[in-house]
Parts: structure tokens; C-alpha cells; sequence
């Protein structure tokens, strides 16, 4: 399976627009925020976190579903300008795992931050630095006194692939062992996926088209399954030869890629030419928004075109209605009113792909669902 899921992924990248992919990155971001927080036991509805963001008010700032929007949006623009010069081994660096704690909380609430005998989280404090010991479900973590070491002997171990294969088996094992050193009091599953999501983007498999979260909440049970069952000690002489399992650490690796390989699956038929001229024709059809602007039939195959392309000029957008220029106007100013469409400015030649929330769950059916 490791073989086969850049081969997979370099097909959806290849089959999708840049531009699209670029709108696409906006909506999977808030996609990735959802569903992490959704594992979590934290739910806010996708409309109501994109209307959140926009507003950018002081009181939203510290939800932890708008500060892991902006941590990975951040986050991945420095791997995209510094690609060059960041190597495999950074991605398992203690000081980016800190970054990515700090940042996902900082500025939250207190009942977001308050830990036991009602301390304050300290964000991107290691458990060493707080010299606090912690016992999540049945699980004892290592002794504060070892994270640091610990953790520096993952990126040691993790971070020394050399090769795709070995740097997306190393990503997964990671997860795991990431996850079983529990380095911060609270807020290590949100940590351990964002660092997963971004060493997946490293090396061209985690992209803006698919959302490794979304995969990891829909067999919740089996994932903390599975990390459990990673976390046994050996089963014998012939299981590896550390103090851990390595048959279930196998285990919990192909679990991650066979989620991996889901969910790319999921976004290549989603957007899958003949099924998204179809799906686009019954929203515009049967879909409230649409009907109320008065879009007709032909709207579907200009948006349809725009998806596909990711960018035209105005003048051919308009074309792609065979209608009347006065009518295909119209149409164009109610989908752009509808943000279907978008345009950098009221007067620009070229327009864009748009995917607000309620238009993406239509285009995309079970995109955001809260699985049991």
C-alpha cells in the first residue's frame, strides 16, 4: 500500500486545476480543523466556523477550530517558501512540535487550557518543563523526565529516511510513538496530526485535496483502537527489540494508509469528471440557493467548466451559457453573489472556482459529518 498511494495522489494533484486546488486548500484546511476537534469531542459546524473567520473578532481568535486553521495554513506556506532548506529530520524537530503547540493554543480559553487541580496549560510547554507525569484512559505516558530525550530519539530514529517510501512509513510510525510519549499535558492529538498532515505535504502526498482528519474520525474507534494496541508492550522474543510492540506498531501503519488511501480515493470520485457534471446539474436544479437566484440549467455547465479550468476570463465564463449577453451577465452576478464564482474585484477579466461551505457539503456529499 505504501507502493501504491503516491501513484494515487499524483493522480488527484494531476487531475485537479492549480487554481481549483488552491480554493480547494481553503475549504479542506477548515475540513482538517473540524474533524481533528471532532476526535477531540469539540464540534462546531463548518458554516458557522467559515462565518466565524471571517468575522476575526477577538472572542473568536481563541476557538481551537480557528487557531488550527490559521496553525496550518501558516505552517504550510513556510514548508512551501522553505521547502529547500527545510529537511526530513526538521519535521521531528522538539522545537516545531512546541511551535505547533504554541500556536494551536495560543490565546485560548481557560477551559481550554485548564489541566489537573485546575492549572493552566502553559502552550508549547513540554511535560519535562511543567515536571508533570499524566494518565490518559489507561494509558500511563513515560515519566516527564524522559520526553525530551525521548523525543529526540524519534527524530533520530524517524527522522534518518532517506527515500518517499520510507519517509511516508516513517510519518505513520511516528504518529504512534509521538502519540505514546504524550509530550505536552494536553493537547497531543491535535499536535500529533497536525505534525502528521505536514510531513505527509513534505514529501508531495498531503495536499490541499484531501484531509487525513476527516479519514481518522470516521473510524474513531478504530483508530484509538489501534493506538492502543500499539502502545502493548512486546508479545514475545520475536516481537522487535524494543520495550514496545513492533506487530502492532505494523499494525497501526497500515491502518494510517489504508485511511490515507480512503480518503484520496474519496476526493478523486468526488471530483471525477463525469460524476461532477452530474452532481453539479441536480444542485443546480433542486438546490433552494440556486432556485431563488434564478440559475438556469446552463449555469451548471459554466461552473462546471470553471471547476475543471480554475481559471477563465470573463468574457468565455459569460460564452459558456449560450445565452443572450445580457442574460448570461445576470446569471454571472448571481453566482458570484452566491461566492460559486469569485472575482478579485467587480471589474476583473478573470474569475475563479468559489467553495463556500454549504455549496462544497452539496459538491462534496459527506465532506463534513459528525460520525459516531
Amino acid at each position: 500500500m505504501a507502493d501504491s498511494l503516491p501513484f494515487l495522489a499524483g493522480q488527484l494533484a494531476g487531475s485537479v486545476a492549480p487554481e481549483t486546488a488552491k480554493r480547494l486548500g481553503k475549504l479542506m484546511r477548515l475540513t482538517n480543523s473540524y474533524y481533528s476537534n471532532h476526535i477531540e469531542g469539540q464540534y462546531i459546524e463548518p458554516a458557522e466556523l467559515s462565518q466565524r473567520i471571517k468575522r476575526r473578532e477577538a472572542k473568536e481568535l481563541g476557538l481551537l477550530a480557528i487557531t488550527h486553521i490559521q496553525t496550518q495554513e501558516a505552517f504550510e506556506r513556510v514548508l512551501d517558501r522553505r521547502s529547500s532548506e527545510i529537511t526530513w529530520s526538521d519535521m521531528f524537530g522538539v522545537n516545531l512540535l512546541k511551535s505547533f503547540h504554541r500556536r494551536l493554543f495560543v490565546g485560548a480559553k481557560d477551559a481550554d487550557l485548564r489541566v489537573n487541580e485546575g492549572r493552566l496549560m502553559a502552550p508549547g510547554r513540554l511535560r519535562d518543563e511543567s515536571q508533570e507525569n499524566v494518565v490518559v484512559g489507561g494509558h500511563y505516558a513515560p515519566a516527564w523526565e524522559v520526553v525530551t530525550p525521548m523525543l529526540n530519539r524519534l527524530q533520530q530514529v524517524y527522522g534518518s529516511a532517506n527515500d518517499p517510501r520510507s519517509q511516508l512509513l516513517a510519518s505513520m510510525a511516528y504518529h504512534h510513538r509521538l502519540a505514546f510519549v504524550h509530550p505536552f499535558e494536553d493537547g497531543n492529538g491535535r499536535v500529533v496530526r497536525m505534525a502528521t498532515h505536514l510531513q505527509l505535504a513534505r514529501i508531495g502526498l498531503g495536499s490541499s485535496l484531501w484531509s487525513i482528519s476527516r479519514g481518522l474520525a470516521r473510524k474513531q474507534d478504530e483508530y484509538y483502537a489501534r493506538l492502543s494496541a500499539a502502545d502493548q508492550g512486546r508479545r514475545g522474543d520475536l516481537d522487535g527489540r524494543g520495550q514496545l510492540t513492533q506487530a502492532g506498531l505494523v499494525e497501526f501503519v497500515r491502518f494510517m494508509l489504508s485511511v490515507c488511501k480512503d480518503q484520496i480515493q474519496y476526493t478523486r470520485e468526488a471530483m471525477a469528471m463525469p460524476i461532477l457534471r452530474e452532481r453539479l446539474a441536480r444542485i443546480v436544479q433542486f438546490e433552494p440557493r440556486f432556485i431563488r437566484a434564478g440559475i438556469k440549467p446552463e449555469g451548471a455547465r459554466a461552473v462546471y467548466l470553471l471547476i475543471i479550468q480554475g481559471e477563465v476570463t470573463r468574457a468565455d465564463f459569460k460564452a459558456y451559457f449560450n445565452l443572450h449577453d445580457k442574460t448570461a451577465a445576470n446569471q454571472l452576478k448571481e453566482l458570484l453573489l452566491l461566492g460559486v464564482v469569485e472575482a478579485p474585484s467587480p471589474k476583473s477579466r478573470d474569475l475563479y472556482p468559489g467553495f463556500p461551505v454549504w455549496f462544497a457539503q452539496l459538491l462534496f456529499p459527506d465532506l463534513h459529518r459528525r460520525f459516531p
